[in-house]
């Protein structure tokens, strides 16, 4: 029976030997922590007589005795350390677009070594949502970007957001939802194009995913389009680079909506089906913008989570200009 309490109360034992030594690392810390500060306002006694210096230093050796004040501390910087990392923002990264479809210099230009970073000389310590946004489409070089991940298809920029990165392509819309440009394991991911779509954009429906990021990278910037600053300012074009061609979209619709996958269809059996596709999307709208768009057009879909996860945000484009690059 003892054996058997043993096995029962063996988490109950676990639990309090860590309590136990969580207590006595901070206790070790704090004493070595406060112990400094003593001497400090010591010193100081010493040199000026001050008497209330004697209540300071008090005060701090009763603090080198309790560690959960150390605990406090050491919690407070660890969530400021969290907080920067997950809000930190680069400012000035906000693509816009020309009436020629070419990013502007001031927001895109990083000193002419745009080759140079993609085919391969990327800091790993900074965030290459950051260090592709600033590119100039003029730069974009597909042979140095498949230098660094071949599944390298397209290059997507959305004006008046901070969507300006090279798109990726595999057999499946899982890998790059936790697998960053390099094709390093990061929960990030990265901007892809469906997989059932073809790259030559083709596609009646051509979708495009990416992550609802909270310091506004990957499709975290989408949010601007549902913004009066940006239906105000906003070309509400889109530019899709391949290999040849230079396509130029402009978005006629925009909404929030649960879940679901009618919006994700790339190909149609009839022009009557396409039709009420079109439709349909047209009238979800929700911004104030000119939603017009008939089967002769092809479309692009930019697609991303809201905030609390549980429904999307959708981006629909016109394909209004093809140019060979």
């Amino acid at each position: 029976m003892k054996i058997l309490k043993n096995i029962v109360l063996l988490p109950y034992y676990l639990v309090k030997c860590i309590v136990k030594g969580v207590i006595s690392i901070s206790l070790f810390i704090s004493r070595g922590f406060y112990f400094y500060i003593v001497k400090f306002f010591t010193l100081l006694k010493k040199i000026f007589h001050f008497k209330w210096l004697d209540r300071v230093i008090r005060h701090f050796e009763k603090r080198m005795e309790q560690p959960e004040y150390i605990l406090i501390i050491i919690l407070w910087f660890v969530s400021f350390v969290a907080l920067f990392n997950i809000l930190y923002v680069d400012k000035g990264q906000e693509v816009h677009l020309s009436d020629d479809g070419e990013t502007s210099t001031e927001i895109a230009d990083n000193g002419g070594n745009d080759t140079t970073i993609a085919s391969g000389g990327i800091n790993q310590d900074l965030n290459p949502y950051r260090i592709y946004g600033k590119f100039k489409l003029s730069n974009v070089n597909f042979s140095e970007l498949r230098n660094v991940n071949s599944n390298t298809v397209a290059w997507l920029t959305v004006d008046g957001t901070n969507i300006n990165y090279p798109i990726v392509q595999t057999d499946n819309n899982d890998y790059y939802l936790n697998h960053s440009f390099d094709n390093s394991y990061k929960t990030t991911g990265w901007t892809f194009m469906d997989f059932r779509n073809s790259s030559d954009m083709t596609d009646n429906n051509t979708i495009f995913y990416g992550h609802n990021l909270l310091n506004k990278t990957a499709f975290g910037s989408i949010a601007n389009i549902f913004t009066k600053n940006w239906i105000k300012n906003s070309s509400k074009r889109i530019i899709v680079l391949t290999p040849t061609k230079k396509y130029t979209y402009l978005i006629f619709s925009a909404y929030y909506i649960d879940p679901e996958v009618y919006y994700l269809q790339t190909n149609f059996y009839s022009d009557v089906d396409y039709k009420g596709f079109l439709d349909t999307i047209s009238s979800r709208n929700s911004i104030a913008i000119d939603n017009s768009v008939t089967i002769d057009d092809k479309i692009i879909t930019l697609s991303t989570c809201t905030e609390d996860n549980k429904g999307r945000k959708v981006v629909h484009a016109k394909m209004i200009k093809e140019e060979d690059r």
